[in-house]
C-alpha cells in the first residue's frame, strides 16, 4: 500500500471540547460513547428498572451504538442502511444507503452527521433531507467511529491510516499512516488525538499538525477504542490484559490480566470512582482498581461481553453476547436488573436525558425509560 503523507494545514485551529462528561441533565448524545475522550461517565443516575418505550425494526443487525442530536437518534446497520430516528416516537425521519454495512456510530455538527462504512467510504449527510452532502473515500473498510470538531472530523481505517478531514468540504486535512489496521475510535484529550491499532501501539497525534507526538509500544495488537482520562489512556488488548499509560511520560503504569481467566478485551472502559470498568470475552465485567490494576470484582454473563459500558451515577449499564442488557451496583458489581434484547448485543448503550437506547443483532433498536 502507498503511504499517504501527512500534510498540515496551515493556520488549521482546532477546538475541541474536553468536559470527562455531559451535564447531569444532557438531552444528547452525539458521539461514540458520549465524550471526546471515549470516557462513557454520567453524573444522573439512571435507575432500572426501566420499560420498554418504542423500538425500531430496522430489519437488519445493528452493531452500531445509537448517537442522539435534536431529538433525533441516528445509527447504522449491517445492510449499510443508516437510520434516522425520532426520540419521542420511535418513527422513522428518513434512511440513507451506505455503500456497505455501518458497524460504527457516527458523529454529528453543523447539521451533518459524519459516518463511515465497510466498503471504506466516509459520508456527510443532512440530517434534515437524509441526502449526502460529501462522501470521501479511504482504501479499505472504516470500522471506526469519528470524533467531530468544527475544523476536522477524525477516524481510522483498515488501510492503516488515521484521517482528518474538513467537515464542510469532506478534504483532507491530513492522514497519518500507520503500520497496521486501525480499527479503534480516536480518543481526543486537548490538542491530542489518541489511537491504537493492530501494530500493537498507541500513537498520541498533535490534531493541528497531524504529527505523532509520542508512540508507545503495548505489545499486544489492539482493537478497542482508549478511554483518556486526566493524562492517563486505558485499553484493552488481544493479549488478554487491561493497560493503564500515562501517554506524556510514555510508560505503563501498570497492566492487568484476571487471576483465572485468560481471554482478550474488545470493549472499551469506562473510568470512575477509582475504577476502570471494562467487558472481555471471557464473558465478564470486570472492575479494576485505578491507581493499582487489581480486580475489585467481576460480574459473569452467559456470552462474551464486547459492548463497551456506560456508568449512570452508581449503575452500569453494559450488553452481552447473551442477548441482555446488565444494570450492575458499581460500588460491588451485583446485578440489579437485567433486560432481555433477543439477539446477540455488540453495541454500547447511548443515554439521552432519562432514555437509554441500545441495539442487537436482531435488528431492534429498544428505547427504554425508568418506570
Amino acid at each position: 500500500m502507498k503511504r499517504i503523507h501527512i500534510r498540515a494545514m496551515l493556520g488549521l485551529a482546532l477546538m475541541f471540547s474536553c468536559a470527562t462528561a455531559w451535564p447531569a441533565a444532557g438531552a444528547e448524545w452525539p458521539l461514540f460513547l458520549g465524550t471526546p475522550e471515549r470516557n462513557a461517565v454520567l453524573k444522573q443516575r439512571l435507575a432500572p428498572p426501566l420499560d420498554v418505550e418504542w423500538t425500531y425494526d430496522a430489519g437488519q443487525p445493528i452493531d452500531s451504538t445509537a448517537i442522539v442530536v435534536g431529538g433525533v437518534a441516528y445509527f447504522g446497520d449491517m445492510s449499510g442502511r443508516f437510520h434516522a430516528v425520532e426520540l419521542e416516537t420511535g418513527k422513522r425521519k428518513w434512511i440513507y444507503q451506505a455503500k456497505l454495512g455501518v458497524p460504527a456510530s457516527g458523529c454529528v455538527q453543523d447539521g451533518a452527521v459524519f459516518f463511515g462504512d465497510e466498503e471504506g467510504f466516509f459520508h456527510a449527510v443532512d440530517i434534515e433531507t437524509g441526502e449526502a452532502r460529501w462522501t470521501f473515500e479511504a482504501h479499505a473498510e472504516i470500522l471506526s467511529s469519528p470524533n467531530c470538531s468544527p475544523e476536522a472530523v477524525l477516524f481510522g481505517s483498515y488501510d492503516s491510516n488515521l484521517y482528518s478531514l474538513n467537515p464542510k468540504t469532506g478534504k483532507r486535512n491530513w492522514a497519518l499512516q500507520t503500520e497496521d489496521r486501525v480499527h479503534c475510535s480516536p480518543a481526543i484529550e486537548g490538542n491530542s488525538t489518541f489511537v491504537t491499532g493492530c501494530d500493537g501501539k498507541l500513537r498520541v497525534i498533535d490534531i493541528t499538525k497531524g504529527e505523532e507526538t509520542n508512540t508507545i509500544e503495548l505489545g499486544d495488537y489492539v482493537a478497542a477504542t482508549p478511554a483518556v482520562v486526566n493524562g492517563v489512556v486505558y485499553v484493552g488488548t488481544f493479549g488478554n490484559q487491561v493497560l493503564a499509560i500515562d501517554w506524556k511520560k510514555g510508560e505503563i503504569v501498570w497492566r492487568y490480566s484476571h487471576p483465572r481467566t485468560d481471554h482478550p478485551f474488545f470493549a472499551s472502559p469506562a473510568v470512575v470512582d477509582g475504577k476502570v470498568i471494562i467487558g472481555g470475552r471471557d464473558k465478564r465485567v470486570h472492575a479494576i482498581d485505578q491507581q493499582t490494576g487489581t480486580l475489585i470484582w467481576d460480574f459473569t454473563t452467559n456470552g462474551r461481553v464486547d459492548s463497551s459500558p456506560v456508568v449512570a451515577g452508581d449503575v452500569i449499564y453494559v450488553g452481552s453476547y447473551d442477548g441482555n442488557l446488565y444494570a450492575l451496583n458499581l460500588a460491588d458489581g451485583k446485578e440489579l436488573w437485567k433486560f432481555t434484547l433477543g439477539g446477540d448485543i455488540a453495541a454500547s448503550a447511548a443515554i439521552a436525558g432519562k432514555r437509554l437506547l441500545i441495539g442487537s443483532r436482531d435488528g431492534v433498536l429498544f428505547c427504554l425509560r425508568p418506570k
